[in-house]
């Protein structure tokens, strides 16, 4: 999908306005953080890794103008905690120490769309504990930010705690927009043209629920 479309579908799913939604956008394209590229046409197609960065943003900032510097202090915030998450007894992946919030999220948004419903993840940043973590099914995924000498200070003077600000996103949200990368990649075709023609709920219910369409065509073929 394109640029338009994918601010169009954060928006919708966040409830966060369009033209905020797109001034984060814009500043993280000028950061290199996004997706950038020709305009029209030709523009490129956004990533799962462009919806993790803008997630990452919109959840540790109200403020457009702080986006650069909050995603990139928490979009390489490192997990200390490590996890793993199964399916009916089966292992579908595990989080290790070290890993950092970018790549772990981004993967899991990349997930087929039933495993990654199946695993029932939620998403938070604590604004005055410089962290944020991921729920897996019943396991807490902790990921700490790097502290300047200051933080570290105010924590040891215990100024982290008080009121918690906490942002973030439940499995509901997060499984709506990784639908649309999803189904484009499962069918070769842009989320623009699924939705110009008004196959994007067909292909969702075929993909997802296995609901054959009138060419007798499943979520299998």
């Amino acid at each position: 999908m394109k640029h338009k479309a994918f601010t169009e579908i954060v928006a919708h799913t966040t409830r966060v306005p369009e033209g905020t939604v797109a001034m984060f956008g814009r500043n993280l394209k000028s950061a290199g953080l996004l997706t950038t590229g020709a305009r029209g046409v030709n523009a490129p197609e956004m990533t799962v890794l462009d919806l993790t960065r803008i997630l990452i943003a919109l959840c540790a900032t109200d403020r457009p103008a702080d986006a650069v510097e909050a995603t990139n202090r928490y979009r390489l915030a490192r997990c200390v905690n490590g996890g793993k998450f199964e399916i009916k007894g089966e292992e579908i992946g595990t989080v290790e120490e070290g890993e950092n919030l970018e790549e772990v999220l981004s993967g899991i948004l990349d997930l087929p769309f039933i495993i990654l419903t199946m695993l029932n993840p939620c998403f938070f940043i604590h604004w005055n504990r410089l962290e944020a973590e991921l729920l897996i099914q019943d396991e807490r995924i902790v990921f700490k930010v790097d502290l300047t000498d200051e933080e570290q200070e105010a924590q040891c003077r215990g100024s982290f705690s008080g009121i918690s600000t906490r942002r973030g996103l439940d499995t509901h949200e997060l499984s709506e927009m990784a639908l649309a990368f999803y189904l484009e990649k499962e069918e070769g075709a842009t989320w623009e043209e699924m939705r110009d023609t008004g196959s994007a709920a067909k292909v969702a219910a075929r993909h997802i629920f296995g609901v054959k369409d009138e060419g007798g065509h499943d979520g299998n073929t």
